[in-house]
């Protein structure tokens, strides 16, 4: 499988290109999956070819060229692998921000039990001063408030946001273009153009038969071909 891509202008309703050449459309798929079912499991390679060449590119419209060199255009086929591309990276996409909205829940539990330990241990300490052992809980439990009070905070502000790319490379390609271009040669073209070697092969064959002389020369060579090799 391999990729190109061509800039065209990327203002709106504009496309960029990206190119893809396969044999047929079931380099598409996973080899271990065999059904013929709409969520048949895209390949690998594939997944990896797009998401090297979309997800650095600034562009929100692409078009995915799928070129085919050995199969015909098939209405059915594309019709199953569209419905696939776009199944498989909205179901990504939803994912991504499922997990992103739970980090930013995480974070925010994480911080205001970081503060409310800080207040806690706050107020406990000008309210019983005088206890040591008020006093060393105190010492002993304000890290762990601050620990928590960071780590939300970070959880919120940072890797929360680490899966905003994810989203956004998944949503365009739910909203890609995808066409289909063929250079396999129609059946009936490689059928008649079958015929036609099949007719010359048998013109020049019966045209040899025809050569005068041949007759005596292939004669000739049959007898040769049965001397004794002591002759």
């Amino acid at each position: 499988m391999e990729s190109t891509e061509t800039l065209n202008n990327t203002a709106p309703g504009h496309y960029r290109d990206i190119s893809v050449w396969l044999d047929r459309y079931e380099d598409l798929f996973s080899g271990v999956d065999a059904t013929k079912s709409k969520t048949r499991k895209l390949s690998d390679n594939f997944l990896a070819e797009v998401y090297k060449l979309v997800h650095a590119e600034a562009a929100n419209n692409i078009e995915l060229k799928f070129n085919l060199m050995l199969d015909e255009l098939n209405a059915e086929a594309e019709g199953v692998i569209t419905e696939n591309i776009y199944n498989y990276f909205s179901y990504r996409a939803k994912t991504a921000k499922a997990d992103m909205h739970a980090m930013i829940r995480r974070g925010g539990l994480f911080t205001i039990a970081g503060f409310a330990l800080i207040t806690f241990l706050i107020t406990m300490g000008q309210t019983w001063e005088s206890l040591w052992i008020v006093k060393g809980a105190e010492m002993m439990a304000t890290p762990l408030g601050w620990f928590l009070v960071w780590n939300g905070l970070d959880m919120v502000f940072v890797q929360a946001k680490k899966e905003q790319p994810v989203i956004d490379f998944n949503l365009k390609m739910t909203k890609a273009k995808l066409t289909f271009i063929s250079f396999a040669m129609p059946a009936i073209l490689e059928e008649q153009l079958f015929q036609v070697e099949q007719g010359e092969t048998q013109g020049q064959a019966e045209s040899r038969q025809h050569m005068p002389g041949a007759e005596q020369r292939e004669s000739q060579a049959d007898g040769a071909h049965a001397l004794p090799r002591g002759s």
